[in-house]
């Protein structure tokens, strides 16, 4: 609608201004009338093609440049032209479609310059005398149409490049939001998707060294049933918690998941300061373990301490698995400043696995675990030891 209102209001002032010039040089008797009309039906033409100027910019420009390039009339309609082109053309193309409008300016006006005084746009001033005397009659420099001209094609010229420039502003920070706005959604993508990962491997660690533990109980439970009744029923107590921890920690990782639940609000929060309690737990059920602590006062980031808790339930698990007959012993040693370090250190055993169920991947999970918070897990034979080390920063 905006366009429509700007198409009538310039083909409107393009058939003003040829009417006036025609009426102008018709008046003055300068010109024979037959060029006069000429030139009037061509402006008219000129103006009534403004109406396609943006769909064909070039033909509507060479259109209007005929009638006052070669006839006494006004180059209205070939300025406005020369602004839609400018909206599109660069360089060259541009400076030539500029020196045509100038040439054609510059003539136009130097027709209107060699008129009589009182019938020149340029000295449209010029009032007659009060006693009816005749208007005194001068030359006007030739220099002072083409100075005209050029002024009038600079001003145009550098309002539609002004216009374009803001256009393309406009353009360019519309691309940019949409650029961000899909960036925007490729990292909240890419978040969720390192959370769903991260959450999935939580879970198969978790759920993966409980099951271990609850076979490794059966499988003592079986070997064990007929020797010592009160062993068997602390292992099946055994056996019934590990299985219930193992449930809550999956309702709250579905909770999470799901967004409608903490996993703290599920069996505790699995951090730094429920070692102790595992260990216990583990000595209880006939692990041989010892947990060494020198840990600074101080509050540990939650990632920070759920990494050491499952490095420490790990190590638990496969010394449970590998070398039932071997002490294992944990050190736990850290400061806000130092980070963080566990050593879980057993000798290798003769024996075989206990059990064939896991997945094998519990250590490296808690590598990748460590790492993405800055720390480093590392597990392997070191002599005739089998040392498990894990360090992570204090607040992480």
């Amino acid at each position: 609608m905006r366009r429509r209102v700007w198409t009538t209001a310039a083909v409107a002032f393009s058939l003003f201004c040829s009417f006036m010039t025609v009426g102008i040089a018709g008046a003055s008797g300068n010109m024979p009338p037959a060029l006069v009309g000429i030139g009037f039906v061509l402006g008219v033409a000129g103006g009534i093609s403004l109406v396609w100027r943006h769909q064909h910019p070039w033909v509507v420009l060479a259109i209007t440049l005929v009638g006052p390039l070669f006839f006494p009339t006004d180059a209205t309609a070939a300025l406005i032209a020369l602004f839609a082109v400018a909206r599109i053309a660069r360089g060259p193309r541009l400076a030539a479609a500029a020196a045509a409008v100038f040439v054609v300016c510059g003539i136009s006006l130097t027709y209107d310059a060699f008129r009589n005084r009182e019938y020149s746009v340029l000295t449209m001033g010029t009032a007659k005398p009060k006693d009816g005397s005749v208007v005194v009659q001068y030359d006007v420099a030739i220099w002072i149409p083409w100075l005209v001209a050029a002024v009038m094609v600079g001003i145009v010229v550098a309002l539609s490049l002004l216009i374009r420039t803001r256009t393309e502003l406009v353009e360019a920070e519309h691309v940019r939001d949409l650029a961000t706005e899909k960036t925007d959604v490729m990292r909240d993508e890419m978040i969720r998707t390192e959370e769903r990962t991260r959450i999935a491997r939580d879970m198969h660690d978790t759920i993966a060294a409980s099951l271990s533990r609850i076979s490794l109980f059966a499988g003592g439970l079986q070997v064990s049933a007929a020797d010592n009744p009160e062993k068997v029923v602390n292992t099946a107590a055994m056996i019934r918690t590990t299985a219930h921890e193992a449930l809550d920690e999956l309702k709250g990782i579905v909770g999470v998941l799901r967004g409608s639940g903490d996993r703290r609000e599920h069996g505790g929060h699995q951090g730094i300061d429920a070692i102790g309690d595992l260990v216990n737990s583990a000595r209880a059920a006939g692990i041989h373990c010892r947990l060494e602590s020198e840990l600074l006062p101080g509050d540990v980031g939650m990632l920070a301490g759920h990494v050491c808790y499952r490095v420490v339930q790990e190590s638990l698990t496969n010394v449970q698995k590998y070398a039932s007959d071997q002490m294992l012993v944990i050190s736990v040693t850290g400061s806000p400043h130092e980070g963080i370090r566990i050593l879980a250190r057993n000798k290798l055993s003769e024996l075989a696995p206990m059990t064939s169920i896991g997945s094998r991947s519990g250590l490296r999970g808690l590598a990748e675990q460590a790492r993405e918070i800055g720390g480093k897990v590392e597990a392997g034979a070191l002599g005739d030891d089998f040392l498990v080390s894990c360090w992570v920063p204090w607040s992480s």
